[in-house]
Formats: structure tokens, sequence, C-alpha cells
């Protein structure tokens, strides 16, 4: 697929030279896979993993009134957040609909980080912009900053010895969901212990001129330890076997948080925020259609966003996200957007492949859970 007219990551050329297939994603061209998706999952799950996601949306935020200005256009909480510390949040509309889902960074008491979905990025600087708060300024790094990312067990020894001295116990100590400034391989960036894999690991937030040599440096500490070069597509199965979503899948602006499973980052408790009127009266009506995580039977074809959903007979839904899990075997797997009933673990319903109805059983996400050691 052609890539010529499509922006470049910092790290464009070393994607190049590794022999990675190159797509259109958030209008970057990205790397999908280089060795193969397969080989480059069982490297995160197993050893360690080096992704670019420098095509993700950045945008600072600075000012003391960032928290309470963020509360208000937020489903979680953000003024709370304290220093060093990160979260998962969503924005929404008016319907209760999502914008995005994103994490907020707090580096410092006036200062932050926000991160939205690349495909998002145009419509989240907008929406900030629109709603522009005197004493919250904001500066947009999409497609000017760096972001590279180490995943999997390993991560942690082949980080170690590039941090330097006077960074490397309160780094290696991160706590999940934490961030701290640190230089790694000569270079300053904001360590945060972050990832959307389901495996341990660490985002670096670089300036984008320090992208390929923090990548180089990484590749070289990693080798010894089977670190492999990862690409989109290995990434999409992670997170799909870790039960995370994907926007434009499990989320959009037709879907809401508690649709999604997303519940718990919806904090009713604050005073106001975009959205709340819709939430809570979706969530007192109840019985509304959610996302549920399904397993196939026997040796199904992996299924595909937007195959029909059967419970009981009848149509109750559709696949939003689908395909092999190397993690379960290689069983087929997925999610799907179905009414309520049909969203039950041990439900059995149906997903329709090549107009043939194949047997699945719903399950509780995430479909694959990390041992912590």
């Amino acid at each position: 697929m052609a890539t010529e007219n499509l922006r470049r990551t910092a790290l464009y050329e070393r994607h190049v030279a590794l022999g990675a297939r190159l797509v259109p994603f958030g209008g970057f061209a990205m790397p999908v896979q280089y060795a193969g998706v397969l080989r480059e999952h069982d490297a995160v799950r197993q050893r360690a993993g080096l992704f670019d996601l420098s095509h993700m949306g950045q945008i600072a935020l600075r000012g003391d009134v960032v928290g309470s200005w963020a509360d208000k256009l937020t489903v979680n909480h953000v003024a709370t957040l304290a220093p060093g510390g990160a979260r998962y949040n969503l924005f929404c509309n008016e319907r209760g609909g999502t914008h995005d889902d994103v994490i907020f960074y707090r580096e410092s008491e006036d200062e932050w980080l926000l991160v939205v979905n690349a495909g998002n990025a145009r419509k989240m600087w907008e929406l900030l912009s629109a709603q522009a708060r005197a004493g919250a300024a904001m500066e947009n790094r999409h497609g000017e900053a760096g972001l590279v990312a180490i995943q999997g067990p390993r991560s942690p020894l082949i980080l170690g010895p590039l941090l330097a001295v006077v960074d490397r116990e309160r780094v290696l100590a991160l706590r999940y969901y934490a961030c701290t400034r640190a230089s790694v391989a000569g270079k300053k960036v904001l360590v945060a212990r972050t990832g959307y894999t389901g495996e341990d690991g660490f985002e670096l937030f670089c300036a984008g001129a320090d992208a390929p040599a923090l990548w180089d440096a990484l590749l070289e500490a990693g080798s010894p330890q089977g670190l492999e070069a990862c690409g989109l597509g290995a990434r999409d199965v992670l997170r799909l076997e870790a039960g995370m979503p994907l926007y434009g899948h499990e989320l959009e602006e037709s879907i809401t948080p508690l649709q999604a499973g997303l519940a718990w980052a919806v904090k009713f408790d604050k005073p106001s925020f975009t959205g709340k009127a819709a939430l809570e009266a979706q969530h007192a009506r109840g019985g509304y259609p959610r996302i549920a995580g399904f397993a196939l039977e026997g040796r199904a074809p992996p299924p595909r966003s937007g195959y029909r959903v059967f419970f009981e007979g009848a149509g109750t839904g559709e696949v939003r996200s689908g395909g092999p899990a190397p993690s379960l075997g290689n069983r087929s797997i997925g999610t799907a957007l179905v009414e309520a009933p049909a969203a039950e673990p041990g439900a059995r319903i149906a997903i329709e492949i090549r107009d043939r109805q194949w047997p699945a059983t719903v399950v509780k996400l995430p479909f694959y859970r990390r041992t912590k050691k």
C-alpha cells in the first residue's frame, strides 16, 4: 500500500532499514510488522518488544487550573492526580458517547502531558482549543515529539543499564501508571510505567530528534535479551488478548464508557462533566447494549469487525474486534457490541462467518492476564 504522501515519525528510516512493512495509520506511515506478527507477539509475552508510538497525539498542558478545567471535560478525576502519576480517562460528548480515551500524565504540580489516539489527534486538539480556559496553556506536539515503548517481562532488565545512575533506582521502582523524568542513553525523557500490551513495560516520551538514538540504544542493549522491534499488528493482538479497548472498535462517538465496560472510570461523584446527565440516565435505565468478550469453539476462522452476532436464534449485535489469540493456543477470540442478555459470561452466542454461524461462548475480559512475579 502506498505511503509516500503520509507523515513520517522520526523513526521512519529505522523502520525501512529493518525491513518493516509500512501501512497508513493515523495519517502516518507506520510499521505493521517486521519479522512477523506471531514472532513479535511472542517476544513481548516472553521477553521484550520495542514499539514506535510517535504517531500518538501528545498535548502539553501547563497551569495551576489544568486539573479543575480538565475535570469538567472528562469522566474520571483529573485534579486529584498527584505529580508523578498517570491516569486513564475519557472525553465524552453530551450524549455520553466517547470522543476519545486518553491518559493524563502529571509531570509536576502545574505541568501535564495528555496522550490521545493518533486518529483523534486533530479532533481532540480542536475540542480542547474550543474549550480553552485562561491559565491553561496548551502545546500541540503531535508528529513532533517522540514516543518509544519497551514492553515485556525483560523490559526492566534492558532499560536499567541505560538509565543514568542517579535515576536508575527511582525509575525501576515506578509502580504501574506512574511517571518520572530521567536520562536514558544520555537523552532527557519522561518515563512512564504504562503500556498497551498487558505486560510490564515502559513508555519513553522524548523530543523527536532524540527518538532514533533511544531506539538504537534500546535495540543494542536488548538484543542479547531477545528484544524484537514490533509493529502495529502484534500490538493489536496483544491489546485484544489483554481486553484493552481500541478507539473505532470498542469505543466511538456512539459508544459510551458504560457500554464499553469502563464504568470504573466514570466518576458520578464529580459535580459536573460533559456527558454526565446522559451517562447517569443510561446507568439508571440499565439494559443497554454493551461490549462482551467471546471465544469461538473448535477450529473456527478468526472473526472480523462487522460480523453479525446471534443469540437464541436472533441477531443481537456485531463483532467489534477479533482474531487468533496466540496466548490461548491460537483460539479465535473477539469482542462484540451486543444486547445485555447476550453479554452475560457463559452466554452461548453464534458468530456469522462466511454465511455460517459458528458457536461461541461469552467470557469475562481480559482473555489474558500476565502472571506477576
